[in-house]
């Protein structure tokens, strides 16, 4: 069976992505769709798992490992708590591997074919539920002969040492962070890259995966200042998510007034990501958990909606209102909660984003079953109060409407759905040759799939079906009660708020 939907309608909307590609929010950057300018699959295309025989239009990723045990998958005791992730057979969180990508760019790779990329790597798996998936999600540190950094330009994608290779299970679409990406950086003006490929594991085809930009510094990824070592200031990124218990968790206003409880026992941190563990100082830390917390400080006290003294002096309002219209819209659960970043340019405002993890968003997350009709996240941290502020509300009405006439529309969307599984071809197949068990949810493990079991769609096609449908009704509600929106800035709610 293969998976080769093409109609005018996907036609007409490749050239609207054409022109949205083009009118990129941010001036100079355009955003590379992989299914729309990259070789299509060739007649020489078969569905073998067999790395001898492969052919793909794919870019093929070699890992050899030299047998040894990879690390990162979690320790959990008898009672279920999880004790942390499992170091290598040296007592090390990552080991030493060899690299290979094959990417001709003539739309046939061989795996005998010459490397366009050919390096070693620091290597684990990486991810935080999905470190549990069978298939695994990996990290890569490129290195060169003497361990040190050795950044390379892989399949297109700006020069740099840090790489995610994301392999797709409980997305059984395959598509969610490859599409979301893809058009969170066309809202947002940047979002990790992203590239399909096929992966082979010590010479087992391991199927489709993601090559991903993880959310670091550089030129092509958030683009701030390096930070200069003896100074008591920095530009940094920073991520809302599990504590990681070191120096990295910053004690903000957010977290020390409890706005950032989960639940019952857990809470959220604001860590630092960048400067990187290794250069970061009690000083830095504290220089940024200082910065950070006047921008909270502010919106939460009675000045906030001033345009002088409120919020919008430390914040590029915008980046907060795109990421607020994404977040809803998709009804991604880890809004404000888990892999939610954010940077700081010391000589601009605080900026929402970049976006990462879309696994388990449009009704893909492991226990919450949605149904599409409601907002979502008007009380997670921060927007809880932005969304009372009346200039932010309505911008964030507006700025809804603007993208459903463009790249939220709902055709475009069914459109891009489409041409990616168009340009996936065969590939589809031959993942689910390995993977295809997946779509029995009684062979699963419980934290690998949906609850109830009738959530687990039992075919790719359904599983797309299901993705559409979700799109389709999540759109047509919002479209009838987004003014409701404003709801959440009248004086009824804002005062028993300012009250408490």
């Amino acid at each position: 069976m293969k998976y080769k939907i093409i109609s005018l309608a996907a036609v007409a909307g490749m050239l609207l992505l054409v022109i949205f590609v083009n009118q990129s929010p941010t001036p100079g950057l355009t955003r590379v769709h992989q299914h729309l300018t990259w070789e299509k699959q060739s007649q020489s295309s078969e569905v073998t798992t067999d790395p001898e025989e492969l052919v793909t239009h794919l870019p093929i990723v070699e890992i050899r490992t030299g047998d040894k045990k990879i690390p990162g998958n979690w320790v959990y005791e008898e009672d279920g708590a999880n004790t942390g992730a499992e170091l290598s057979e040296d007592g090390e969180k990552t080991i030493l591997v060899s690299v290979r990508i094959i990417d001709s760019g003539t739309g046939e790779n061989r795996v005998e074919d010459e490397a366009s990329v050919e390096t070693k790597a620091r290597f684990r798996i990486r991810g935080n539920s999905s470190r549990n998936f069978s298939k695994k999600s990996y990290l890569l540190k490129l290195v060169d002969q003497d361990g040190k950094e050795n950044p390379q330009e892989i399949m297109g994608m700006s020069q740099h040492d840090q790489w995610a290779l994301y392999g797709p299970f409980l997305d059984k679409t395959l598509m969610r962070n490859y599409m979301w990406m893809n058009l969170s950086a066309e809202v947002m003006g940047y979002a990790p890259n992203v590239r399909y490929c096929e992966v082979i594991l010590d010479g087992a085809y391991q199927g489709l995966y993601l090559m991903m930009e993880n959310i670091s510094r550089g030129e092509g990824r958030v683009n701030i200042g390096a930070y200069e070592e003896g100074k008591p200031y920095t530009d940094y990124i920073v991520r809302v998510d599990k504590a990681n218990h070191d120096i990295r968790d910053l004690n903000t206003f957010g977290n020390y007034t409890l706005r950032m409880v989960l639940g019952v026992d857990e809470q959220a941190v604001l860590s630092v990501v960048y400067p990187g563990r290794q250069k970061l100082t009690e000083e830095i830390c504290d220089y940024i958990a200082r910065d950070f917390s006047r921008f909270e400080k502010t919106l939460y006290s009675s000045d906030y909606t001033d345009p002088i003294r409120g919020y919008r002096r430390y914040v590029d309002v915008d980046s907060f209102v795109d990421y607020y219209v994404l977040q809803e819209f998709l009804c991604n659960n880890d809004m404000c909660s888990r892999s939610t970043y954010l940077y700081k340019d010391r000589l601009n405002k605080l900026h929402m984003g970049p976006v990462w993890d879309y696994n388990n968003m449009l009704d893909n997350y492991f226990t919450l079953q949605l149904d599409g009709s409601e907002f979502l996240y008007v009380e997670r941290l921060w927007f809880d109060r932005l969304l009372a502020d009346p200039y932010f509300n309505r911008k964030v009405i507006r700025r809804y409407r603007e993208l459903r006439e463009t790249i939220l529309a709902e055709d475009y969307l069914m459109d891009y759905i489409d041409e990616t599984i168009a340009y996936l071809g065969d590939s589809i197949e031959r993942n689910y040759q390995v993977w295809g068990y997946s779509f029995d949810a009684k062979q699963l493990h419980a934290n690998e799939r949906l609850t109830p079991l009738e959530r687990n769609p039992k075919s790719f096609p359904e599983a797309v079906e299901d993705m559409k449908t979700f799109i389709r009704v999540r759109g047509r509600w919002m479209d009838n009660h987004i003014d409701a929106l404003a709801q959440y800035c009248h004086e009824s709610k804002t005062k028993s708020y300012d009250n408490r």
